[in-house]
């Protein structure tokens, strides 16, 4: 579902301005109004669904802030649009709903807007570990931090920090401070930078020390950054911002190079790359690995009937169809052309034969309306369940059984 922002400016220009660049740059759909009574009306036609409200202070039925109290009932995160440098504390600290404010001043005051729309929303899938041993430290900068929309963990030691990291290996950025019981914050960075990369976790350390070596201490021991304590809401915003943004930035990278440019699966390079690793890795754990390959049958004929375009369209959809029925950890990569390949890693026979068969009833099943053009086509799969230590060997024992599903008459699950 695509996501909705609230807009309530009484500057029409300014409104319709921020709104294109919502569309285009993010993608998202934009409901724009220009008073409370009908940001009141919105809200009620719409149920209070939406992921970002952008309001203005300066409102013809607004002189005290009331837009805002009235936004915060349905918890909605709010982006202030304002005319003047000089917010006022109880602007900013009106609501806890409150994530930022933006001041009207040109085409990249709006960009800074969206920048933060763009955050909010993807914060919903990052997650933030925060370690102090000060309890009162950790509420009020739990708090602060929640109103970005990141989920937060809290820990009041490094040896906790590592424990909850253990259990959320998909946190993206700890905050910790230095001076710690058990273990402090320089020896938690040590341990932590043994598993984790600066591209794929990041380190901020909030200390209250003053020593001017300090900073530089924690750097070179993996810290990313560095902030001293006392520091201001806006601060805090803007490093984690910048933190995160940039972990996503070498996903980005990683994915580009990672991955199929029409599928979006994992390509051929990376399949040999990194399934070779978690073969070894699942052989030390006693785990078992086996592979299946899927080839859409009579691909030619798709092309040669509808177009390659069509046939593009068609990869993609075998693409997004594979990725929603195997999303429990198992590798999914373009082969190339339309040929597919899954490793699954410790998991049983029977499961793998009951999902393959189900992947092929639901392309058999399947009519898809690819532009105006009513396309059907079924899938051949093979699938071996030798146990062997290499991928090439794997591919090369499945590649024969798929042969065979072809040979039979295709549309068939073939396995051994």
């Amino acid at each position: 579902m695509s996501k909705r922002v609230l807009i309530i400016e009484d500057s029409k220009s300014v409104a319709n301005t921020i709104s294109l660049m919502i569309k285009e740059e993010l993608g998202y759909h934009t409901t724009i109004g220009g008073s409370v009574k009908e940001c009141a009306k919105l809200l009620l036609e719409f149920k209070g669904r939406f992921d970002v409200a952008l309001l203005d202070l300066g409102l013809p039925d607004s002189n005290d802030g009331e837009i805002v109290d009235f936004v915060t009932k349905f918890n909605i995160p709010i982006v202030i649009l304002t005319g003047s440098t000089l917010v006022e504390d109880k602007i900013k600290n009106k609501s806890k709903n409150i994530v930022d404010y933006v001041v009207k001043d040109g085409i990249y005051s709006f960009k800074y807007a969206i920048s933060v729309i763009k955050r909010i929303i993807n914060n919903e899938k990052a997650k933030v570990l925060l370690v102090d041993d000060s309890r009162t430290f950790l509420e009020n900068t739990k708090e602060l931090i929640e109103r970005y929309r990141l989920t937060v963990f809290t820990a009041t030691n490094g040896k906790e920090a590592l424990n909850i990291l253990k259990n959320n290996k998909d946190v993206k950025l700890i905050l910790t401070d230095y001076y710690m019981p058990y273990m402090d914050g320089l020896e938690l960075i040590r341990k932590v930078r043994k598993e984790y990369t600066k591209d794929e976790l990041s380190i901020i350390v909030t200390s209250g020390v003053k020593d001017k070596n300090t900073a530089s201490k924690f750097l070179k021991y993996g810290a990313n950054d560095f902030l001293y304590k006392g520091f201001t809401s806006e601060e805090l915003f803007v490093r984690i911002n910048a933190n995160i943004e940039l972990l996503e930035l070498f996903d980005e990278l990683k994915n580009r190079a990672n991955r199929d440019f029409l599928s979006k699966l994992f390509n051929r390079r990376y399949l040999f790359e990194y399934g070779n690793v978690l073969i070894k890795e699942a052989i030390h754990k006693n785990q078992k690995v086996f592979l299946a390959l899927i080839d859409i049958d009579k691909f030619k004929s798709i092309n040669d009937t509808y177009g390659h375009d069509i046939g593009d369209i068609v990869i993609k959809e075998v693409s997004d169809i594979l990725q929603n029925h195997f999303n429990r950890g198992e590798l999914v990569a373009r082969l190339g052309g339309e040929e597919f390949c899954i490793l699954f890693i410790d998991e049983d026979e029977k499961s793998i034969i009951d999902r393959l068969e189900i992947l092929r009833e639901e392309f058999q099943n399947k009519i898809f309306d690819i532009d105006k053009k009513k396309v059907n086509f079924t899938v051949s799969i093979g699938c071996s369940f030798k146990e062997d230590k290499d991928l090439d060997l794997m591919i090369k024992n499945s590649d024969e059984l798929l042969y065979k599903a072809k040979e039979e008459g295709r549309n068939k699950v073939i396995y051994k």
